[in-house]
């Protein structure tokens, strides 16, 4: 049977780091690929696991204790005021990201982004029909963000922006006023921004897109319970957006998103900004360790309380993840990643403990000509 799929889905070969490259990863013995948390959990966590009441699962997925929560995190720690109708949930952020392009993506429509950043955004606006642009970060700048550069960019064909804060590989934290600048010029051209803050709790929450919520009523954040939080095996997130957007996001989101126990235990561990601050410590602890002056590696612009950062050999023939993988080290190839080569790798940053450990591999494979 010839099935009749969409062109645009058929026409495409996916790529993604998430399913993992690694064919020795049973060697491997310290793991700084996927973005998540393997450094620690939150007290909070482990506390509502163990209280969970297991009824709560016979019943479809009601409870709004995390939107809850969610609106207190935010008056607490940014001092901005939310509402129910601000707040959709998800199973995982990536959700919120797939949901916005089939909510405004018709065939032809273009989207502005990065290059580097999450590769399976881009895909998934061509799998809509759309077509990808990219403002691409510039190595000879150390891959920094300009937002004016950015801007620059933003045409009146352009139908959604999508740009990770923290990026996605580099790890890098575009400061609030760069956000809504942009933010603003896209208003003038009637177009959506998406804002995706996967690794967003590992910066000031001053400094995250959800601060311009009451005054942007072409913005959509998400955020997600994977990263930081150490909860990926949960798929909790949630996007923040005016009560239009809310509304019209509701028309295309499935009725019960987010399971009851995800629900749960978000709601508690959401309010664990101090288990948030010691990660970022861990983070910045190591990465002022790391980032030196290399004969033959580079690390890219990035925020030190970030956990994951783009490292590149100057040699672009060198495959940097096998030779990281050679020291039991295992990290994701940025070969997926738009713009970047086999050559470039994303770290992310495991336990303090390990840190000789990477010293040591760092000089060794900086050695490699």
């Amino acid at each position: 049977m010839e099935y009749r799929i969409k062109k645009s889905i058929s026409s495409q070969i996916k790529e993604s780091y998430a399913t993992g490259t690694q064919d020795n990863s049973k060697n491997i013995e310290i793991d700084c690929s996927e973005g998540i948390n393997l450094v620690s959990f939150s007290n909070i966590a482990i506390d509502a696991f163990n209280s969970i009441d297991y009824t709560i699962m016979q019943d479809y997925p009601r409870s709004t204790s995390l939107q809850k929560s969610i609106i207190e995190f935010w008056d607490k720690y940014a001092n901005i005021k939310l509402n129910y109708n601000n707040i959709t949930l998800y199973d995982g952020s990536i959700g919120a990201l797939f949901l916005t392009n089939k909510l405004f993506i018709e065939n032809d429509d273009k989207v502005l982004g990065l290059a580097p950043q999450f590769p399976e955004y881009g895909m998934d606006v061509i799998m809509c029909g759309g077509v990808f642009t990219t403002y691409k970060l510039n190595p000879e700048n150390n891959y920094k963000f300009i937002a004016d550069e950015f801007i620059n960019l933003i045409t009146d064909d352009l139908k959604l922006i999508y740009i990770d804060n923290p990026n996605n590989p580099t790890g890098q934290i575009i400061e609030l006023e760069d956000i809504k600048k942009i933010v603003k010029f896209a208003h003038t051209k009637n177009i959506v921004v998406l804002i995706d803050e996967a690794y967003g709790d590992y910066m000031n929450p001053k400094n995250s897109a959800i601060n311009l919520i009451p005054n942007s009523e072409n913005l959509i954040v998400s955020k997600t319970f994977s990263k930081a939080y150490g909860l990926a095996g949960l798929r909790g997130g949630y996007s923040i957006q005016n009560e239009n957007l809310t509304n019209i996001m509701s028309n295309v989101n499935t009725p019960y998103e987010m399971g009851s126990i995800t629900r749960f235990i978000s709601s508690k561990v959401i309010l664990d900004y101090d288990f948030l601050l010691k990660m970022q410590k861990y983070n910045a602890q190591i990465k002022k360790a790391l980032i030196q002056n290399y004969k033959n590696l580079s690390i890219s612009e990035t925020g030190e309380t970030t956990s994951i950062m783009l490292i590149t050999h100057k040699n672009k023939s060198i495959d940097l993840e096998k030779e990281f993988a050679k020291l039991k080290i295992g990290v994701i190839s940025c070969s997926s990643f738009e713009s970047l080569q086999k050559n470039s790798v994303r770290f992310r940053l495991p336990s303090p403990v390990y840190l000789q450990r990477l010293i040591n591999a760092f000089s060794i494979i900086d050695n490699i000509e």
